[in-house]
């Protein structure tokens, strides 16, 4: 009964006045570049409406129509493909009838709403890394940088127990380090885009927190004592060292200069071969005859003794 209700209403509406009623509070939603057209109506069309959506871009030439993006029963249409400034166009069609164009100027560098980037934050000797990426087109995942050529980061980091003292610093790296920080302390920190064509900053991303450790710098007494004990440590090992290399030098020359001398005539047999078969006579001892001499070895001493007796 209702839809019939409003069927009877735009008859009598489109009879009366002659047409369709025109969409209302035309409004562009971008995010990163991502573009949603929504408008309302100033009264209920029923579902044989459709909507028909057109754009052209911001410049003044012949060529340059409108070109349809959308034919929908929805009260949105997607303008992502829009990348520069254009106008934007929206009418109501009702069977035959049709109504006047709403329009609105879009700006996508403009008017986009700039996305949080993605932040990654380490601690590290005393210092904190912050690593950071984005924001990011919707459609295809690059980075805004390639659309606007210039892109900065705004970081905001304070204590955790003292939030009213922000500090704020920027930098064009995807990367940096935050640097005099008090260690064993949590810091929060949050990051947004900023353009400097435009003077346009993004939404701040979520809160991130993070504890120092210790500052890595080694106190002037144990630097002393590092020291002391690296020479401590000199002197020994040196000690141990000549001392090794003059029982080797004494063991060397021990064994091939030895401090006493070998007779002659064992110098000379022992440089004879071992294995050469040392001379016998061949003949019989008969031809010869036998030779027989009774020796008698007098010691010094005997020979002593029979001076006293004579």
């Amino acid at each position: 009964m209702y839809r019939y209700g409003i069927i009877i209403f735009v008859s009598v509406w489109i009879s009366s006045f002659g047409k369709v009623p025109a969409p209302v509070n035309l409004t562009m939603y971008s995010v990163n570049f991502k573009n949603i057209l929504q408008w309302n109506l100033s009264s209920d069309l029923g579902d044989d409406a459709i909507y028909r959506v057109h754009y052209k871009l911001d410049f003044n030439s012949k060529n340059n129509f409108y070109k349809e993006v959308c034919i929908t029963n929805q009260l949105f249409c997607d303008l992502t493909m829009v990348t520069y400034a254009s106008y934007v166009r929206v009418r109501a069609e009702v069977n035959d009838s049709v109504s006047d164009w709403a329009k609105i100027h879009f700006d996508p560098y403009q008017q986009t709403i700039i996305g949080p980037p993605e932040v990654t934050v380490s601690s590290r000797s005393g210092f904190l890394d912050v690593s950071l990426s984005g924001p990011k087109l919707e459609s295809d995942g690059s980075s805004l940088k390639d659309k606007y050529g210039e892109l900065l980061y705004i970081m905001a980091y304070w204590k955790e127990l003292d939030p009213t003292h922000v500090i704020t610093m920027k930098t064009s790296q995807n990367t940096d380090i935050l640097n005099k920080l008090e260690k064993w302390t949590t810091y929060c920190l949050k990051v947004q885009a900023y353009i400097p064509e435009y003077n346009k900053t993004g939404r701040f991303s979520p809160v991130v927190c993070e504890k120092t450790t210790d500052d890595g710098r080694i106190l002037s007494w144990k630097i002393a004592v590092l020291f002391l004990g690296a020479m401590v440590i000199t002197i020994i090992a040196t000690i141990g060292l000549t001392y090794a290399i003059f029982k080797a030098y004494k063991m060397t020359r021990y064994i091939f200069f030895p401090s006493y001398s070998f007779p002659q005539h064992l110098k000379e047999y022992l440089s004879k071969p071992f294995y050469s078969t040392p001379h016998l006579p061949t003949l019989p001892t008969e031809e010869y005859g036998e030779s027989c001499e009774q020796l008698t070895f007098v010691s010094e001493e005997n020979e002593a003794t029979n001076e006293i007796v004579s």
